[in-house]
């Protein structure tokens, strides 16, 4: 399988993976038990040894053949290429940084990556500034970087207009969840086990 077709595939995995996410997260307009709920009620596909392999495998491959395609489109001037180009990068880094993050604090420090787990790191300061930044920026990339992945690779005359939406559809949606899990809609209590979390690994008082 070339570098090219095993690229899509695994951003076929990584795309329904990601969109489930985006989904559960904008429950939580609906409230904390509502996204808790939702969460448990899809979680059981990738939190069990099989779905998590394939999942990290799916993550690792689209990281590596990732960078290898972006490398030919360095040279390329053109406002598509350079877009997938720059949405690619940051994509790459969210998610070595933020699957590893994810399977550290859920295996290793046993503390959920639930709702609570996201909504602390918009909680506390000085870091939920940086934590908005960086997942705005990361929802905002996966919507360029489809648009540029429509751009590319989609023949029909209605492409412009999906194109032109999907990085604005990115930009209501992260933020919508960083309005909603940074405690604009409700009072979010967060648990003692999710701020003894930050306390270690950020320093927090």
């Amino acid at each position: 399988m070339t570098s090219k077709r095993l690229h899509r595939l695994t951003a076929i995995i990584l795309g329904l993976f990601i969109v489930s996410h985006l989904a559960v997260h904008l429950t939580a307009l609906g409230g904390i038990e509502t996204h808790l709920a939702t969460l448990d009620a899809i979680q059981w596909i990738y939190r069990n040894p099989i779905g998590e392999i394939i999942l990290v495998a799916a993550i690792l491959s689209q990281v590596i053949t990732g960078f290898k395609r972006l490398k030919f489109k360095r040279r390329n001037k053109a406002f598509w290429a350079r877009a997938q180009v720059i949405s690619g990068l940051y994509l790459i880094m969210f998610l070595i940084v933020h699957t590893g993050a994810a399977l550290y604090t859920h295996h290793i420090f046993g503390v959920e990556t639930d709702f609570y787990w996201v909504a602390g790191s918009l909680h506390f300061s000085p870091i939920k500034y940086v934590f908005a930044v960086y997942y705005f920026l990361a929802v905002l990339s996966i919507f360029v970087h489809f648009a540029a992945a429509v751009h590319f690779g989609w023949r029909s005359e209605k492409k412009p207009i999906l194109r032109n939406a999907l990085p604005l559809i990115g930009l209501l949606i992260a933020g919508t969840i960083i309005f909603t899990f940074w405690g604009g809609l409700y009072s979010i209590q967060i648990p003692d086990d999710v701020t003894a979390y930050y306390q270690k690994y950020f320093g927090l008082p």
